[in-house]
């Protein structure tokens, strides 16, 4: 077990998180996507918003499947992919 998968099944346990709740390979990919396509602190702020957005979701009663359309995480990396800087 890694520092980071350590890390991620204690932050599950203090949050009350279900044990594999938090999708370290989805995150990380969209923070490196975040961060390179807009600008580093992009990263953190990305991720929090689309956690915040997932909370309400299912707060209201909304499933995150693939058959409802994109979640936000998809949503998000798109649109740093999309993003242009001047």
């Amino acid at each position: 077990m890694t520092d980071l998968d350590s890390w991620v099944e204690a932050l599950e346990a203090e949050l009350d998180l279900p044990p594999g709740t938090i999708d370290v390979p989805a995150v990380l990919d969209l923070a490196r996507d975040a961060a390179h396509a807009v600008a580093r602190p992009a990263a953190p702020v990305t991720t929090y918003a689309v956690g915040f957005a997932a909370g309400l979701a299912a707060a209201g009663g909304i499933a995150a499947s693939a058959s409802s359309g994109p979640d936000a995480t998809e949503k998000a990396s798109r649109l740093a992919a999309r993003w242009v800087t001047d």
